[in-house]
Formats: structure tokens, sequence, C-alpha cells
């Protein structure tokens, strides 16, 4: 860096001072830039990024830098994760829940005097949408608490999620993160008999399989179950999964909450069909799937649909309640 600012004196000597001085800075910044720039590169995608549905988490190289941690009250440090698609799409979810999905489970909450709404997340990814949600709710419901429940079998997404709650200040309504696993030996976060760490629950990545006595002390406990992005990157199986879940955790009236890309009668827009193709082609298990078999899912589970809300980007929220 010295000799380069020599340089640019040498080059700028005839110059007025000032002139130095402006050229010198813009030399400096421009390194620095250049150098911020490179840290950065895309990491293995937390969801798929296809046919316009970037999904990258990123993440620092390995360096002495630590603008990618935050430390936590403990002295650790958690490496906080992002995911573009949900800052995307956290505003316009929130808004459908605060408008459609909040004001009713206020209401039983009210009328059974009880102060919280409880909330199971499952596939909570890096804690965006945890995030959003809670403080969003919190800064208008005075009245109503909120006990939020992320939960993710990805042993990155975990730390990212309680490192972004711990920024946030919200311990106090969001619990640490659990491991709970939709997988193929009865759709539960555990007594998943390792199907998780085989890759058959759809991920890449080896996870811990949770605590039974843990999932089984919160059946019939949550008012709201949400899953954001999950039914068309998992196996079928995770989708079965998710029902069995919600049936148990709910409370009766809870609701169940999934938003992503859906067939309505086996079709569905071009850009979602290309996408549909896009996710087969990297694991013949995925694929955007059919709104009707879903329903039919969730009716055996005893979830009850209650309609289907169009969404941004091609997309759909659907709603589900525990009869």
């Amino acid at each position: 860096m010295t000799s380069s600012l020599s340089f640019i004196r040498h080059c700028t000597k005839n110059y007025h001072p000032l002139s130095q001085l402006a050229v010198s800075t813009i030399f400096v910044l421009f390194g620095r830039a250049t150098r911020a720039t490179a840290a950065f590169v895309p990491s293995t995608p937390f969801s798929p990024a296809v046919a316009g549905h970037p999904c990258f988490l990123w993440r620092r190289k390995a360096s002495s830098e630590t603008l990618k941690m935050v430390p936590t009250p403990e002295s650790s440090v958690m490496t906080i994760l992002e995911s573009p698609s949900a800052e995307r799409n956290k505003v316009p979810i929130y808004n459908m829940l605060e408008a459609m999905v909040f004001p009713p489970l206020i209401d039983n909450n009210m009328n059974d005097s009880r102060s919280k709404i409880h909330v199971l997340e499952l596939a909570a990814g890096c804690g965006v949408h945890t995030t959003h949600f809670v403080s969003s709710f919190l800064s208008t419901n005075k009245s109503m608490g909120m006990e939020w429940h992320p939960s993710d079998p990805d042993a990155e997404a975990r730390p990212s999620i309680d490192a972004r709650v711990q920024r946030a200040e919200l311990e106090d309504s969001v619990v640490p993160a659990n491991a709970w696993i939709l997988g193929k030996s009865g759709g539960t976060a555990c007594g998943d008999c390792g199907n998780r760490d085989k890759g058959d629950a759809g991920a890449s990545q080896s996870g811990n399989g949770g605590d039974e006595a843990d999932y089984e002390q919160h059946h019939d406990f949550f008012d709201l179950v949400l899953c954001i992005n999950m039914i068309h990157i998992a196996p079928y199986e995770a989708t079965k999964g998710l029902m069995e879940c919600a049936g148990k955790v709910l409370r009766k009236g809870g609701m169940l909450v999934c938003y992503g890309p859906y067939k309505v009668g086996g079709t569905a827009v071009e850009s979602n069909l290309n996408f549909d193709k896009a996710l087969r082609s990297r694991n013949p298990e995925w694929g955007v799937r059919n709104l009707e078999d879903v329903m039919e899912v969730a009716k055996t589970q005893g979830l009850e649909f209650e309609q289907s809300i169009e969404m941004p980007a091609n997309n759909l929220i659907v709603l589900f309640r525990k009869t």
C-alpha cells in the first residue's frame, strides 16, 4: 500500500494537493471494496437454486476476519447464514399471517385465558423468517405474547437461527432451535431411526435425530405450524411426515400454513413446470407437488383444508385447520 501511494504522489505531483488527496482516497476505497467483494463466495445451497428460484446461503471465505460471525452472550461464536429468497418473501408471508392467521388464534387464546401463541416453524432455514415474524408480531400485538419454536435438521442452520435470535434480542420469545426431523419412520422429528442421516428425509448433511421425549411433550401444544419452501425440495415422505407431525402437535382448532409452488389439477404456470423439471433432474424424489395430493395426505391426519392464497412469484399459501 505504501509503494502504491508513493506511485500516486509521483503521478500527480504537478496537480493541486486536493486532487492528489482525491485520487489517493479513491485508490484506497477501491482496493478495500475489491478485497471485501472477493471475501464472499456462494456456499452449498441450503435450498437448491434452480430456474429463477435462488436460495443460496452466503458465508465468507476462511480468513482471519470474523465479520460473518455474531458473538453470543456466552462469548462463543456462531455463523449467521443468509437466504436471499427468504429476505424477499418474508414480508408478503408475514402480511398474510397478520391478516388471516393470527387474529383467530389470538381470539382463541384469549377465550382460553392463554397469554401466548405457540408456533412451530419446521424447516426454518437460517432464521430470516423466525426473527422477522416474531419481531413483527410483538411490535403490533401488545396484549398477546409468543413462544416460537424453530426447527431444522441441518446442523449449520440451527446455530444461524439461534445467532439471529440473539442478535435481535428475541430470546424471551424464541426457544433454541431443535432438530426435529420429518422422515420415513413415522414422519416425526424424533424416533426417525437414523433415516435423516442416510438422506431419506431429503437433506444432504447429517443431522441430530432429536429427542423423542421432548417431541412427545409437545403433542397438542401448538397453535400454529409453519412450513415454508420444504415440500418441493424433499422426498414425498417428508410431506407425509409434515402432516403427521402437524396432526400430533397442533391443538384442536390450530392451523398448519404451508408456502411454496404447487400444481393444481396436475398442471401449473410454465415457470413452475420448468422448476419442477429442474428439481427432478437434481433429485428424482423432489418436485412441485399436486395440491390435491397434499390435501389428501393432510386429511388422513385430521387436518382440514381451508383455502389456498396466491402469493408473489407463482407461489401459494395453503391453510389447514386441525379438526
